[in-house]
C-alpha cells in the first residue's frame, strides 16, 4: 500500500515582510530622483550612465523583495522524506530527502528532549511559518541520523502525517493516543 502526504507552509516574515517592501520602493525612488536630476542640475549630461544605474537599483529592490517569498514543501512517499524550500513560487531547491526510518527521534518541539537533541545536531532546518521555532505541540521536529552527521527537521505537525511516522519507525515516534485511537 502506498502512502503520501504532502504540506506546503508559506514563510511569515512579521514585520520585516511588511516594512522592508515599502522602505526599499521609497529608498529607490528617493535615490532615482537623487541620481536623475541633480547631475542635470549642475550642467552634466550623463543621463546615460545615471539612468543604466537607475535600471540596475530597480532591479536589485525587485530581487531583494522576491526573495522573501519562500514557502516549504514536506512530502512524504511511503517511507521517504524530502523537504523543499520553494522561492518566488519559481526556484526550488531540495533540502534534505532522507528515510523515516532514519530518524532517532520524532516528536513536539516543546518536549524534554528538544534542546539536548538541537545541541548535539549538525545544523536544524526550519520549515515551519515561522522564523525561529517556537516550542509548542503544532511543530514537530525529526532527529535525522545520516550517518556521519545528525541535524534536525522542524515541520509543521498534521494529524494526517501521523498515521505515517507511526508505521514506518514506531520505535522513535512519541506516541499520541489521541491520535491513535486509544491503541498503545
Amino acid at each position: 500500500m502506498n502512502s503520501f502526504y504532502e504540506d506546503i507552509v508559506k514563510r511569515d516574515n512579521g514585520t520585516l515582510g511588511k516594512i522592508f517592501p515599502i522602505t526599499s520602493v521609497l529608498a529607490a525612488i528617493m535615490l532615482t530622483i537623487i541620481i536623475n536630476i541633480f547631475p542635470m542640475l549642475f550642467g552634466f549630461n550623463i543621463i546615460f550612465f545615471t539612468g543604466m544605474f537607475t535600471l540596475l537599483l530597480w532591479f536589485f529592490v525587485w530581487y531583494l523583495n522576491r526573495k522573501l517569498k519562500v514557502e516549504y514543501e514536506i512530502a512524504v512517499v511511503n517511507d521517504q522524506v524530502t523537504a523543499t524550500s520553494i522561492t518566488a513560487m519559481t526556484k526550488r531547491e531540495e533540502l534534505a530527502c532522507f528515510t523515516i526510518r532514519d530518524c532517532e527521534y520524532i516528536g513536539p518541539t516543546d518536549s524534554d528532549r528538544y534542546e539536548s537533541d538541537k545541541g548535539n545536531c549538525e545544523f536544524c532546518l526550519n520549515c515551519t511559518e515561522n522564523r525561529q521555532v517556537v516550542k509548542s505541540d503544532a511543530d514537530w521536529y525529526m532527529l535525522v541520523n545520516a550517518g556521519r552527521y545528525r541535524y534536525m527537521l522542524v515541520f509543521r505537525f498534521n494529524a494526517d502525517i501521523y498515521p505515517l511516522l507511526r508505521r514506518f519507525n514506531p520505535r522513535a515516534t512519541v506516541a499520541r493516543p489521541d491520535l491513535l485511537g486509544g491503541s498503545n
